[in-house]
């Protein structure tokens, strides 16, 4: 039952798009239902939040102490110490009924202060593994949910308020849910996604790939990449010089319809980026993050490999002519990349929101 004197629902989301995206789902299915959203996150998202359904956005300080010198550490102790009281002085002012965390280090000092003030909490977990975040969260939650249904539980007092949903994924990617794409291996579109931040090491590589295929492969590709600021020029140099038909920006605001339109996806393997390649139904082949500190990225990546619902290599074994030779394969035998697209749709939970924001409901009501 809905508290009517106070609903507020306290989101707490950072650090990348990935945990963005799937706030984004939830909050939106939260507003429909009444639901008043705060977003407590951090300053590296800014340019994402543009269309965030929340009725307030708040950025807070936050940092960690990974890869820090010993002398910074008085400084990100300051920050996150900002991030608190700048979170509890938000939870005393909505004593919100709810808060969601969706990981990352920003969603701790928020998920604590509303604690602090009697709100519930709720963590989300996105990946097949369990990130340093979640797992103190874990210990002050009165739920769990998880987007893999085979992430590693965390132990036998926390099993008990864990459930898997899947990820929530945006009201803009089911949109395309059903969308069947005829594939033209004279029109073959390849879409480059580094992720919310880019990825220097596929706008690196992919050049090297293009110089190592055939020429009547090249010429029916059209690359669409999306890339950080500082690496656009040279791509657009390189793809220009060689007479290709391209796109690059650092950011595609109608990129669900761009997902849509292509027909292979090179990209990291984070959670959120495979749970709406799943929805859309796309042939992946994923390079999982090597630098992420719990290796959720390539944990999440083996889970699709393993069901053949992707093709993964990972960074440090990676050679163009590797990648190219096997694009060159899926672009003359297409029927490979329609059994990758049929494949890894088994990993995509159309209903997430809706069975999290239920699950979220019933914790209100205890």
């Amino acid at each position: 039952m809905k508290n009517l004197k106070n609903n507020f629902i306290m989101i707490a989301a950072g650090g990348s798009g990935g945990h963005l995206f799937s706030a984004s789902a939830i909050s939106s299915e939260l507003t429909k239902r009444g639901y008043r959203v705060i977003l407590l996150t951090d300053k590296r998202v800014k340019n994402l939040i543009i269309d965030f359904p929340a009725e307030k956005i708040v950025f807070i300080p936050s940092d960690t102490f990974t890869n820090k010198s010993l002398y910074k550490w008085p400084f990100v102790l300051g920050k996150l110490f900002l991030g608190f009281i700048l979170s509890f002085f938000w939870a005393f002012k909505t004593r919100t009924q709810l808060s969601i965390g969706f990981g990352g280090y920003p969603s701790v000092a928020p998920l604590l202060a509303f604690k602090i003030c009697g709100s519930k909490i709720l963590i989300h977990e996105q990946n097949s593994i369990f990130g340093r975040a979640n797992k103190f969260l874990s210990l002050f939650a009165d739920g769990i949910t998880m987007g893999f249904e085979n992430t590693k539980i965390l132990s036998k007092m926390t099993n008990k308020k864990i459930h898997f949903y899947g990820n929530p994924v945006r009201e803009k990617i089911l949109y395309y849910k059903n969308s069947k794409k005829v594939i033209n291996t004279r029109n073959i579109t390849l879409l480059v996604f580094g992720g919310s931040q880019g990825a220097s090491f596929l706008s690196s590589i992919i050049p090297n790939v293009i110089n190592e295929l055939p020429e009547e492969i090249i010429k029916n590709i059209n690359i669409i990449h999306q890339a950080r600021k500082e690496d656009i020029g040279k791509l657009e140099n390189f793809y220009s010089d060689n007479n290709l038909r391209y796109q690059v920006k650092e950011f595609f605001y109608n990129f669900p319809e761009i997902i849509n339109d292509s027909d292979l996806v090179i990209s990291r393997s984070g959670a959120s980026t495979i749970s709406e390649m799943a929805i859309m139904g796309k042939a992946c082949i994923f390079v999982p993050l090597p630098s992420t500190l719990d290796g959720d990225q390539e944990s999440n990546a083996k889970i699709l490999e393993s069901s053949d619902a992707a093709i993964v290599y990972y960074q440090d074994q990676l050679k163009p002519s590797i990648l190219a030779k096997r694009i060159e394969e899926l672009v003359s035998f297409p029927e490979k990349l329609y059994e990758l697209s049929e494949n890894i749709k088994k990993f995509g939970n159309e209903g997430a929101s809706l069975k999290l924001v239920n699950f979220s409901e019933s914790l209100m009501s205890k």
